[in-house]
């Protein structure tokens, strides 16, 4: 167990959250601050690819108690195999989460609450809480993820530690959270629009900063644009070529934050499968499948022009190698716009109305699988490269910096 003092601490899960506080660790440490990052789900594999130092759940106070690993055990077999996630670090965040809850609520209250919600149901604040006060951080920051993120910074604002939460979009359910007095010390979020959103839903003016999100920083760079042109090349990919990349995602049954909305997980497969069938009959067309981390599928090889970005492929060079990014709310769809993707947005999911993308002005929308590959088919060049030009208008602030200086702000007043 990590037990150093004066650390700042960091959390944040895989995917878009951990890219957006990674470049924070990273300028903190180039500081010389003592930096303690508790990566979660497939976060440590992404921080382990950056040299940024980490610790799991598995390093957590009681984590290898029997206790926790007997709960992690009985939790963990009824869960689908996984092999993004280390099962030790799997078993501890089962098992203590679930005796948080035990410790919450009792064990009949805990077994009906996970029965019902799974691991919605954790949130860990107790747990935090005892280990924040053996930590003694100067200070946390987490993003708006509902579960472990949301306890640390719960937790810091119990004991009075100075916290940030940074938002990396637009947070709209997340809001009815992150609104509670004092949720956080600072809320840094993507834009004036956002923030005009949560001064409106009731947060303190001064508590919420205008950073933008350190994860698209590098999309704008030279050096990226030119691996893009890199990679478009070593893939073999002719400039009469229309590469689309399908950013897939996780589509739950549930809406895990708003009770009553019910999704379709075959939604992500029959788009996959729609676009298939589009390059199958359109030889101008070539696919580029990019699973979501935390989706478990096995890539089917043997189609002409369709192939499979690893997760381990660096996903910011590759938006600037391909012209189209079809999404559902992914946050690459953003990244997409911002690299100069002509971007193409599927609604239907459970999340469409979180993340309307068509209504930002970030992707033109489809209602329906059907009209997907209608869309694209009648794509002009012309739209591609106003995508490409349109891109190029848009200030990037520095957001790497501007969230460091708001923590800095914080810890040394």
């Amino acid at each position: 167990m990590v037990a150093d003092k004066n650390v700042i601490l960091l959390v944040a899960y895989g995917g878009g959250h951990v890219a957006m506080l990674a470049p924070v660790a990273r300028e903190l440490l180039a500081k010389k601050y003592n930096v303690l990052f508790l990566a979660l789900t497939t976060a440590g594999a992404y921080l382990d690819r950056l040299g940024i130092p980490h610790i799991g759940y598995k390093d957590l106070p009681g984590a290898d108690a029997q206790e926790t690993l007997t709960i992690g055990r009985q939790l963990l077999r009824d869960l689908p195999p996984s092999t993004a996630v280390p099962e030790a670090e799997s078993l501890a965040y089962l098992g203590l989460n679930y005796r948080d809850l035990i410790n919450a609520y009792g064990e009949d209250v805990a077994s009906a609450l996970y029965s019902e919600k799974g691991r919605q149901a954790f949130l860990p604040v107790e747990l935090f809480c005892g280990w924040f006060k053996s930590l003694s951080p100067l200070a946390v920051l987490a993003t708006n993820s509902p579960r472990s993120e949301r306890a640390a910074l719960e937790a810091a604002r119990i004991l009075r530690i100075p916290s940030v939460c940074t938002v990396d979009l637009l947070a709209k359910q997340e809001i009815e959270w992150i609104k509670s007095p004092n949720y956080a010390s600072r809320i840094c979020v993507l834009n004036d629009h956002v923030r005009d959103m949560f001064v409106d839903k009731g947060c303190q003016p001064d508590s919420v900063v205008v950073t933008g999100n350190p994860a698209f920083e590098r999309l704008q760079l030279d050096e990226t644009r030119e691996s893009g042109r890199e990679i478009r090349a070593s893939k073999g990919w002719g400039k009469d070529d229309i590469v689309v990349l399908w950013a897939s995602q996780v589509e739950p049954e549930f809406h895990p934050f708003a009770l009553g909305k019910s999704g379709d997980p075959t939604l992500p497969r029959r788009i996959e499968s729609s676009l298939r069938q589009l390059v199958a009959i359109d030889h101008r067309f070539r696919l580029v499948i990019r699973y979501h981390p935390s989706e478990c599928i096995e890539f089917l090889d043997g189609q002409d022009r369709v192939q499979l970005s690893p997760a381990i492929e660096d996903l910011v060079g590759l938006l600037h190698a391909v012209d189209v990014v079809v999404i559902i709310t992914s946050t690459v769809g953003l990244e997409a716009h911002l690299a100069g993707a002509y971007v193409v947005s599927v609604t239907g999911s459970v999340f469409s109305e979180d993340l309307p993308y068509g209504e930002m002005g970030i992707a033109d929308e489809v209602c329906s699988i059907d009209s997907l590959a209608g869309k694209l088919a009648d794509l002009s060049s012309s739209c591609l490269n106003d995508a490409r030009l349109g891109s190029k208008k848009i200030c990037m602030r520095n957001p790497t910096g501007s969230v460091v200086g708001v923590l800095e702000s914080l810890i040394q007043c």
